[in-house]
């Protein structure tokens, strides 16, 4: 097949033909374990059924409504998101994609802050979005990066200048699975109320169960003022949120600005969203995510275990997790052994990066650790050679 996609970033030359739950297949027939859920977004697996019968039958009613209607799925989709974040009286609008979402949150803060609160704070290496604010280089003077989990940092920020704090919790995107202290993140989080920071809980991948909670936020016992969701949202289906609580909204409704792109609270998305909210809880999948969540870690850790001159360390939360290479490992040769072997993992910084469906199993799980456990082993016979 001609190539003709522009490469802003970089695959192999196979062609998807098709996906369905943990599998994708090439054109060649050759079948792949996803452990990366796509771009983390098919946390119920690749086309499940109860989403496509979604989009079938939305798509049979209406695809898009334009700014002269309401409709009932959008209706629908915010007050599910309200139920299962948290919030009372609160709103949502919806997007296509995460970036956009945080985005908005972003202007909405800096909006609801006035003229003279201009700083965004966020932990250092965490992601803020594709575009837009998230285009703002590492030393742009309107971005603050609060070391994580150091405590003096925090107590040198001056909070005078800074409108939000957007908080994103698993540091998939730039860093590598690496999780903030539950101590850290609510003394962060009770500065912001003190000098009165709007604080946005970024749960664009560590949302829809991803850390055994529905939100990443909720396990570390904090309040936001917005939650941004997207990805698994739509589980591959191109949906994105911002849903405010009831003090963001009633500021808005006094201080409303425009904002208005062509696909904003489409009926279709929303459908798909109610569709995934059902399905997470009627077929227990943050229940499946905690119990073989620990059955992964468990197994990675004991690959650290067995090879302590391999692997330097192992992270995990829910099915969120990473496992380090020591520097004299080669960790990029083993990445592409394993596309090889029929699994789709990431990789950055000498790291290996696990985020499959939540719907997997131990024994997609042990068919993994076998191989990989295979590629250690070797590793360290030669590094012990």
């Amino acid at each position: 097949m001609k190539k003709s996609i522009i490469p802003f970033y970089s695959s192999s030359d196979r062609i998807v033909e098709k996906s369905l739950g943990c599998f994708q297949y090439d054109s060649e027939g050759k079948k792949f374990i996803d452990f990366e859920s796509g771009v983390w977004c098919s946390n119920l697996g690749h086309s499940h059924p109860r989403i496509v019968s979604a989009i079938n039958e939305q798509s049979r009613k209406s695809l898009h409504s334009g700014y002269r209607f309401r409709n009932r799925e959008s209706e629908q989709l915010s007050l599910e998101l309200l139920r299962i974040i948290g919030f009372e009286d609160g709103a949502s609008v919806f997007l296509s994609s995460g970036s956009e979402a945080v985005d908005l949150s972003i202007k909405i803060a800096k909006r609801l802050s006035g003229k003279k609160k201009k700083k965004i704070l966020k932990i250092r290496n965490s992601y803020l979005s594709a575009y837009g604010y998230g285009e703002l280089s590492s030393d742009n003077p309107h971005v603050v990066n609060a070391e994580r989990n150091d405590f003096e940092c925090l107590d040198r920020i001056d909070f005078s200048d800074i409108a939000v704090l957007v908080l994103e919790l698993g540091g998939a995107s730039v860093d590598t699975v690496r999780f903030p202290a539950i101590d850290y993140v609510q003394k962060l989080a009770e500065l912001c109320r003190e000098n009165s920071v709007l604080v946005i809980a970024e749960e664009v991948t560590t949302g829809m169960g991803r850390l055994g909670t529905w939100f990443g936020f909720q396990t570390y016992g904090i309040s936001p003022d917005m939650v941004v969701t997207g990805k698994a949202l739509g589980n591959g289906y191109p949906v994105s949120a911002v849903t405010v609580n009831y003090e963001v909204l009633k500021k808005l409704k006094n201080d409303l600005f425009i904002y208005a792109q062509s696909h904003q609270n489409d009926p279709l998305g929303c459908a798909v969203g109610v569709e995934v909210i059902k399905t997470f809880e009627e077929e227990h999948v943050i229940e499946n995510c905690l119990k073989v969540g620990e059955c992964f870690k468990a197994r990675l850790q004991a690959l650290k275990e067995a090879y302590p001159n391999v692997v330097k360390e192992v992270r995990a939360q829910g099915l969120m997790l990473a496992l380090e290479f020591c520097e004299s490992t080669d960790g990029s040769k083993l990445n592409e052994r394993l596309f090889k072997a029929g699994f789709v993992v990431g990789y950055k910084q000498n790291t290996m990066r696990f985020l499959p469906p939540l719907t997997i199993t131990e024994r997609e799980i042990d068919m993994l650790i076998a191989v990989l456990d295979a590629l250690l082993k070797n590793e360290y016979a030669l590094i012990n050679a």
